[in-house]
């Protein structure tokens, strides 16, 4: 069934499916979900794509699919974390990787916490904490791949806090693990400076440093 423009014979359209729906779920219960949506299994997919699109949801495994016991195969590690990260695009929005570190004296005033859940949401990896002092802070950890990706990771970051002039703590522990922190000391908390540094590290281009994955194969 190919669905018209013209909105009387929209609706007659719309009208026969309803009732071919209404059929199939009287003959058949089993319904799936698709992408939050309640589709009745036996509607014709050409309809359904005419609807929703080519490449709407997903389908149902097969018996033979089920049967070979696919999901244990599949390739990923257990302890992946998935970061969501911004469209470039916002960049220019929110304003953050535009911005640039100003100097910080005496009596600044740390953020507030609906200022720091603001900013944090636009620096993806980093999370808010408290450092060995006891301080508000932001940290990002990372795994390279070994001692000497470690220390070129610590350089490529120190260019960028020279530029601004706000340094972060760096860690480098386990020979390959590398932790950065940010705070601003002269306001014993976390001001938008932070934040500045944390969206312009995380542009550097690191993924010379990280650890290389092993191919996997299906079994």
């Amino acid at each position: 069934m190919k669905l018209t423009a013209a909105p009387a014979r929209l609706s007659q359209q719309l009208g026969a499916l309803q009732r071919q729906v209404t059929s199939v779920a009287q003959r058949r219960s089993f319904t799936t979900r698709r992408g939050g949506l309640q589709v009745v299994a036996g509607v014709d997919p050409h309809v359904e794509r005419s609807l929703m699109g080519e490449n709407f949801g997903a389908r149902d495994a097969t018996a033979g699919e089920i049967g070979s016991n696919f999901g244990d195969k599949v390739l990923g590690n257990y302890d992946t974390e998935h970061v969501i990260k911004p469209p470039e695009a916002m960049n220019d929005i929110m304003g953050l990787h535009s911005k640039k570190c100003v100097p910080c004296e005496g009596g600044v005033q740390a953020l507030s916490e609906t200022d720091v859940n603001r900013l944090g949401n636009q620096c993806p990896g980093w999370r808010v904490g408290k450092n060995k002092e006891g301080i508000d802070c932001i940290s990002h950890q990372w795994k390279v791949r070994n001692f000497t990706a470690g220390l070129d990771l610590f350089q490529r970051i120190a260019v960028v806090a020279e530029e601004q002039g706000h340094h972060p703590d760096l860690h480098l522990t386990g020979f390959n693990t590398v932790v950065a922190e940010m705070t601003t000391h002269a306001a014993k908390g976390l001001t938008e400076n932070d934040f500045i540094m944390a969206s312009k590290i995380n542009q550097i281009e690191i993924s010379d440093l990280l650890p290389k994955r092993k191919p996997k194969f299906w079994a």
